[in-house]
């Protein structure tokens, strides 16, 4: 393996449809990995104690790996499943299985390929952490060895905790998948603030033309599931004709969903 090589980002293909972009993520500067070159047989074998990729692409029937994939790396991984046809029912399916995004096997690899750039971008330099400003290296002091750590951020029983990546709503701890999580992030550090698809689709997917505001709608949608699960009330409401709000007792807010 050259240097370049080892240094690319890399990809893990899960399926025969997964395993053909092979080629072209190899020239577009990927390193893929096919699942059964690393070992996973069966699936994610030995794979805990390695690096996890920058992301895995899956072919459309492999929904069922997803959990396999986030109990072995957590959210870190972007994982990116296969539709055979685009539709609101099947994005729904795709998220409600844990993937991050879609891809679509008929439109070829550049979509996917601008997917998965989208993704990793976010990953690296939007992930709504500000970054942290580079240290005078002629400047030794404790506060520059020990930062602070970020706080948690509340909203009534809420509770997200940055420095762990955790999600409480009072004692029950929430699972999240990475772009839920970066989701209620954003909603948590804009509270009471009215938040337009448009924004949401810049800030947290990165590219406003990066899936449309229905995707934003689906998000929401399961985001609401898993916080209202214990049959907690709602939080996250609907405005209509302007976006969402994160809130308590937001009067003007009309939720759409059940």
């Amino acid at each position: 393996m050259t240097q370049g090589a080892a240094l690319a980002s890399r990809i893990l293909l899960v399926g025969p449809e997964a395993v053909a972009l092979g080629p072209r993520l190899d020239l577009t500067g990927y390193l893929s990995l096919v699942a059964d070159d690393v070992g996973v047989k069966p699936f994610l074998a030995g794979l805990a104690d390695r690096d996890p990729p920058a992301a895995v692409i899956l072919s459309p029937h492999c929904a069922d790996r997803i959990p396999d994939l986030r109990r072995c790396w957590g959210s870190v991984v972007v994982v990116l499943l296969g539709l055979e046809q685009d539709g609101i029912l099947e994005r729904a399916r795709c998220l409600a299985s844990g993937a991050d995004d879609f891809w679509l096997t008929t439109s070829g690899p550049s979509e996917l390929l601008t997917r998965l750039r989208l993704h990793l971008k976010m990953g690296c330099s939007n992930s709504l952490v500000p970054p942290a400003p580079t240290p005078d290296p002629r400047v030794h002091t404790a506060a520059t060895k020990h930062p602070a750590p970020q706080p948690d951020l509340r909203l009534a029983d809420l509770r997200l905790v940055p420095t762990s990546g955790t999600v409480w709503r009072g004692s029950r701890s929430i699972a999240l998948t990475a772009r839920e999580y970066q989701l209620l992030l954003f909603f948590l550090r804009h509270p009471g603030e009215v938040i337009s698809r448009d924004r949401i689709l810049e800030r947290v997917w990165g590219n406003s033309e990066s899936g449309g505001s229905n995707v934003i709608d689906v998000y929401v949608r399961y985001l609401r599931q898993k916080l209202e699960a214990g049959g907690e009330r709602r939080l996250l409401q609907t405005v209509r004709g302007q976006g969402y709000v994160l809130a308590e007792g937001f009067a003007a807010a009309q939720p759409e969903e059940p």
